[in-house]
């Protein structure tokens, strides 16, 4: 079968399948590590597969080919406020020409805003997996962004036909009763990990969280990481990774003016299969967000072996964590709880290594790339029985098309 994925993604860690000429920098996309599982468990099944995605200052769209993946690259224009008065339709429009000139039997759209506009465009057999609650993203980030976001992923659920959720808590989120929604979870990349014996010395926390604001709860953390470092001992160490997360950024600057910041290692941003290779270092991931539609950080210290503490009403956390079977489920907000799971977890060897043990099988068996790669194979078959040509009009493309000689087969913009 041949594969179209529309969605955002990290454009270099897919080198591995694209015949790119030595010393070819790959534009960079993105980012995004959400969608890679699934690109390579699908090409590990055989199939073909194309990825139709966007990034800043892209000057003309370009093609990167291999044996058997194709990434097409657009532009994503770098101003909000050129995005969003029309629905961010020259992107969608990118999206619905890659599509026409590739030709997939089928188009699996990502997020449900821009990717899935053009994929519904396009007019091609489609399914958009949802990822997150655009309500709740405009709960915590009130703004005009957020608003215009909100409509776009109102108008895609309106005209879609066929979705995905990645967890039953986003599911029961945007269902309604003319909407299925199948659960479909993200897959994780294969890392090092495995059961962990209980930890000898004082003991280290990791955080991995995506900016510092009041969703991701980072400041009860660090509350939270200072009391139970009175009970454990001055060893405890805690690491925070992410973008505001680094040195002089946000966070340490809170931390700092709060008196917090004692034992607190503030790493910042580093590359994400980095990340993996660092994950079994550390013994607990704390997990502080406030909301989680999934959360793929818990799924990728799981398979690492760490023992998870996360939020007992914060989404899809508990389902992720198995109801609490696979880590501990506390009251996020307040920093006595966090506390002591933390001393719950480093003061009972059998628990702690109980956790580490179930959590290994659980991504085993509901994250990993051959079942979720498996489940999206089981609908798109279904999809494809049901497919009734759709193509709805989206603004024309101001981009010109046009070859540039510098580039090779394997690195072009589109004919």
């Amino acid at each position: 079968m041949k594969i179209g994925l529309a969605t955002p993604i990290d454009i270099e860690v897919l080198c591995p399948y694209l015949e790119l000429p030595a010393g070819t920098e790959p534009p960079q996309g993105l980012g995004g590590s959400a969608t890679t599982p699934l690109v390579q468990g699908l090409l590990a099944a055989g199939h073909t597969v194309s990825v139709y995605t966007l990034g800043y200052h892209i000057p003309e769209p370009i093609v990167l080919r291999g044996p058997r993946l194709t990434v097409y690259v657009g532009n994503f224009r770098a101003r909000a406020r050129q995005r969003c008065p029309d629905m961010f339709a020259a992107e969608a429009n990118q999206i619905r020409q890659f599509i026409d000139l590739d030709q997939p039997d089928i188009v699996h759209a990502h997020w449900g805003y821009e990717f899935a506009r053009g994929a519904l465009a396009s007019g091609r057999p489609h399914l958009i997996t949802l990822h997150d609650n655009p309500w709740n993203v405009l709960r915590y980030q009130p703004d005009f962004y957020r608003v215009a976001r909100l409509l776009l992923k109102l108008w895609v659920l309106r005209r879609g036909r066929h979705f995905t959720a990645v967890s039953p808590y986003l599911a029961k989120a945007l269902a309604s009763s003319s909407r299925e929604l199948p659960i479909v979870p993200n897959a994780v990349l294969p890392a090092p990990g495995g059961p962990r014996a209980f930890p000898v010395g004082p003991g280290s926390l990791v955080s991995i969280l995506t900016g510092w604001s009041e969703l991701k709860n980072a400041s009860t953390a660090l509350r939270a990481f200072q009391q139970a470092r009175q009970q454990l001992g001055p060893g405890l160490v805690y690491w925070l990774f992410g973008p505001d997360y680094g040195p002089g950024e946000a966070a340490q600057q809170w931390a700092l003016a709060h008196g917090l910041a004692e034992g607190v290692h503030f790493a910042g941003l580093v590359p994400h299969e980095e990340l993996l290779r660092q994950l079994p270092t550390f013994d607990v991931l704390l997990h502080p967000s406030r909301e989680e539609s999934f959360g793929l950080t818990l799924v990728e210290a799981m398979q690492a072996g760490l023992p998870v503490v996360g939020g007992r009403h914060s989404g899809a956390v508990p389902w992720v964590l198995d109801e609490g079977r696979c880590g501990l489920l506390t009251d996020i907000n307040s920093p006595a709880a966090i506390a002591a799971a933390l001393l719950e977890l480093f003061g009972q060897p059998a628990r702690y290594e109980a956790l580490s043990k179930l959590g290994v099988a659980r991504v085993a068996s509901h994250f990993s790339q051959t079942a979720v790669s498996a489940a999206y194979e089981q609908l798109y078959q279904q999809v494809l029985g049901r497919h009734q040509p759709t193509a709805r009009p989206v603004r024309p493309l101001p981009v010109a098309w046009q070859p540039a000689a510098a580039h090779s087969a394997a690195f072009s913009p589109l004919p």
